[in-house]
Order: structure tokens, then sequence, then C-alpha cells
């Protein structure tokens, strides 16, 4: 097993935002947020801090949509947001999701999810926009690529799986009710997991010579495991980028890039 890492990407992302001087700010809107959510935000306030970005830390409770929308669009139009879910459903974030207008940097609103279907990278949600950016650091070309994605989310697979096929690879999706799940991963060239259950793949599921990128967080007593078994692919002739100094390591960076 080779352990992959992005820290070449990392390096070129921090030194791009340590030479701009920002002006705009980000708002990092929670409602009612999970111990998950905080997490998240600790870790985008410390960035903001470190690259001397202005942020806005606000939760909502109780108020209406409509209230919501104002908030947000009282803020000017180069200032970005990001929508920490869950946030709510249904009728409530389609009003805002048809409505805001500053800038939405973690492809929240119809429009830029719109981009984000039609192959636009810039458009995609962070998780999957640095995926992307990884896979397209690691091969000149992704034609032809079998691609397996363990994910069906508006945040990750479906975007995901849209902006791969635009670059020609084939690509599938598969759900906890996806027959023969084995054989399609190994047949797979790279296997993208997102689904927060940790160590469930074991070798079991992969074969030599194939790429899996394990993009999955679950916290176990304070600590951050992966979907993926990685000791027991310690004698496979495989390339794995872990959920350690993998995505999780460009997600807030790229976030922020965003912003420029």
């Amino acid at each position: 097993m080779k352990i992959l890492n992005t820290d070449g990407i990392k390096d070129t992302l921090i030194d791009k935002l340590t030479s701009h001087k920002f002006t705009n700010k980000i708002l990092l809107l929670s409602k009612n947020p999970t111990s998950e959510v905080l997490h998240y935000k600790k870790a985008i306030i410390k960035r903001c801090e470190k690259f001397a970005i202005e942020y806005v830390d606000y939760e909502f409770t109780t108020e209406k949509p409509e209230e919501i929308l104002a908030y947000i669009n009282s803020y000017e139009k180069e200032d970005g947001y990001i929508t920490l879910a869950p946030f709510g459903d249904g009728k409530d974030l389609a009003l805002l999701k048809d409505n805001i207008q500053i800038k939405d940097l973690d492809a929240f609103t119809y429009k830029a999810q719109g981009h984000a279907m039609e192959g636009s990278t810039d458009c995609l949600p962070q998780t999957a926009r640095a995926i992307v950016r990884f896979l397209e650091e690691k091969y000149s070309s992704l034609h032809g690529k079998n691609i397996v994605i363990s994910n069906k989310t508006t945040t990750i697979g479906k975007p995901l799986a849209m902006n791969l096929l635009t670059k020609y690879a084939t690509v599938t999706i598969i759900t906890r009710h996806t027959a023969n799940q084995k054989d399609l991963i190994k047949n797979a060239d790279i296997f993208i997991s997102a689904i927060g259950k940790a160590n469930f793949y074991d070798k079991s599921y992969f074969r030599d010579r194939m790429l899996v990128v394990d993009v999955g967080t679950t916290y176990i007593d304070g600590k951050i495991i992966g979907d993926v078994d990685y000791r027991s692919l310690e004698d496979m002739d495989i390339e794995v980028l872990t959920n350690k100094r993998g995505i999780g390591a460009l997600t807030t960076l790229m976030l922020l890039e965003s912003l420029i």
C-alpha cells in the first residue's frame, strides 16, 4: 500500500492565500449546529485568522426564511458565505437557494448547482472541488477512467459525478441498496468514498493497482476515522489517499480561495 497526500496542493493554496490582501469577508451561517458543524466552523475560523480574513460567525435559531434571506443579502455582493448543514429543508431552503445575492462559496444556490452540473469546477461544492483538484494533479487525463463514488449527496456525490462525466470518465454512484458493490468497486480504476462509516471498506472490496480516495469522517473517542480500513490493505499494491493529509486538508483552504 502506498499512502498519498495533498501536501503539494495545500502548499500552493497557502502561498496564494498568504499573498492576497482580502477586502471581502466570509459569513459562517449555521442553524442549531451539531458537534461536527462546530468542529468544521472552528477549522474555518482558524484559517481566517491565519490569512487575515474577516469573518462573521452567525447562528440562526427560530428566524423565518425571509428574515434569514434579508440578513444574508444585507452584506456586500463580493462577501461570501457558507451554510453549514444541516440548515433546514424543503421550502425554507428553496427560498434561500433562489434568492441569495452574495458570493456563494459552497454551491448552495440553484444557480451554482446548475453551473456545477454543466461541468464548472469553480462552482462545485468545496469537498467535490478538492477531489477534482487532486485527480487533475495526479492524472494528465481522466478520459476512460472507471470511477466509482460511494456518496449520493448534492454536496459531494452528485455534482462530483457530473463534473467527472464532463471529463469523459465513466462514473458509477453506489448506495447501500446497490447490488454487487464489491464487483463494481473492484472493477474501478478509482474509488471515492464519503459515507461516514468507520473502517467500512476492507481489502475484500479492492484489487491491486487501483486508487482509493477516502473522504469519510467519523468521530470516535475524539479521533477522526475514515471509511477505509487501511490496515487490511498493507500488503496490497494499491494507492490510498487517506482522510489524513488528504481531501479534508484542502477543503477549508479552497473555500477561502473562492473568496478571491
